[in-house]
């Protein structure tokens, strides 16, 4: 194996002249990146040049019609990010080339804020680098010369794999963290990334993502839009959750009513909550796989549970259709977020809304 290793990273010399400089991969970088993800090639003194960015990527514009509001809970743990057009490697003819793709997140933390603060924050970054370094990796394979290959298939893959690899580092290294500071919160996290029309959803808990499609009644003269659900939520007494808890040695037992893990916990899925780890408490995502957008959708929404404590699903989609009870002065996202809490929601309130 190790023989190999050191064919790549020659190879990985040779083709270093193909890369952009801008993108910085040095081949220490690219073994710390082999050797322990993304955390070990911050902490690499030798790949000094990798900065956090994340606060400088996070973009509101007319295309992130986003919101979010405390309500009537103690604490704001919701986090959100929106970035339409985050520019990332791809893997092109002659190399590496500048792509663009659609980031939109959701983090709702419970027992703390801390799981979706660090979420929310290294989210953009570890899924860029992933991208990076596994496509520069996959070139190195190929000696700087692509084969004659679909290549946007081959990046649909490749952002795939960093997102479901950032996610799962994420909660590795927030996990580490919890248990040296005895830290018991936990979050969801619902990721929406769109490129060239198609559009994939990993999910993890029960924040949601949906889609609002076009329709035409059937007077030919007016118009609505449908729901389409791009999330299944992911709860203890869910046949498939439960068998995994219950394989574990956990326990699904509701109390008041509402299904929780050994008591404790609403959700089956989640970063963070360490401690039920061992139970079968898991932060992989469920994912939908690229899906081609059709012409009549409309809308991306990607939200917290807190919207749904008052409002469906086709609610979201109406009050967008319809948004004339709302003030003229707040976006789409302020409208569901302010409507859902006039409604009675009694959680934190946090929406995206991205016109298609």
């Amino acid at each position: 194996m190790m023989k190999g290793f050191k064919i790549s990273i020659l190879w990985l010399g040779i083709s270093v002249l193909a890369i952009p400089s801008s993108y910085g991969v040095s081949v220490s970088c690219m073994m710390a990146y082999d050797e322990g993800g993304i955390s070990n090639v911050l902490e690499s003194p030798e790949c000094s040049e990798w900065v956090l960015s994340t606060e400088s990527l996070q973009n509101k514009t007319l295309n992130c019609q986003s919101a979010t509001l405390q309500g009537h809970r103690d604490y704001q743990e919701d986090c959100i990010l929106c970035h339409p057009d985050m520019k990332i490697p791809r893997l092109g003819k002659s190399g590496l080339e500048e792509g663009k793709v659609g980031v939109m997140a959701v983090f709702d933390g419970h027992g703390g804020k801390e799981a979706s603060e660090m979420a929310s924050k290294l989210l953009l970054d570890y899924f860029y680098m992933h991208a990076l370094f596994s496509s520069y990796k996959l070139l190195t394979q190929y000696k700087g010369v692509l084969p004659v290959t679909d290549d946007e298939i081959t990046h649909l893959k490749i952002l795939k794999e960093a997102l479901l690899n950032t996610i799962q580092e994420i909660d590795f290294k927030f996990s580490q963290e919890a248990f040296q500071k005895k830290i018991f919160s936990g979050s969801t996290a619902t990721v929406a990334l769109l490129v060239d029309g198609k559009i994939l959803i990993a999910n993890v808990g029960d924040s949601k993502a949906l889609l609002c499609t076009k329709k035409i009644r059937s007077d030919n003269m007016t118009t609505s839009l449908s729901v389409t659900k791009l999330t299944e939520d992911h709860h203890p007494d869910r046949d498939d959750e439960r068998d995994r808890i219950e394989a574990a040695g956990g326990s699904v037992v509701s109390v008041w009513g509402v299904p929780r893990v050994n008591r404790i916990l609403t959700l089956s899925r989640a970063i963070g909550d360490v401690y039920l780890k061992r139970f079968g408490v898991i932060a992989v995502p469920q994912v939908t796989g690229w899906q081609p957008l059709d012409a009549n959708d409309r809308f991306l929404v990607v939200s917290s549970d807190g919207i749904f404590e008052s409002l469906t699903p086709q609610d979201v989609c109406d009050l967008i259709n319809d948004s004339s009870s709302c003030s003229p002065l707040s976006s789409l996202g302020d409208c569901i977020v302010n409507t859902a809490f006039e409604k009675g929601s009694m959680d934190n309130l946090s929406v995206i809304v991205v016109p298609l």
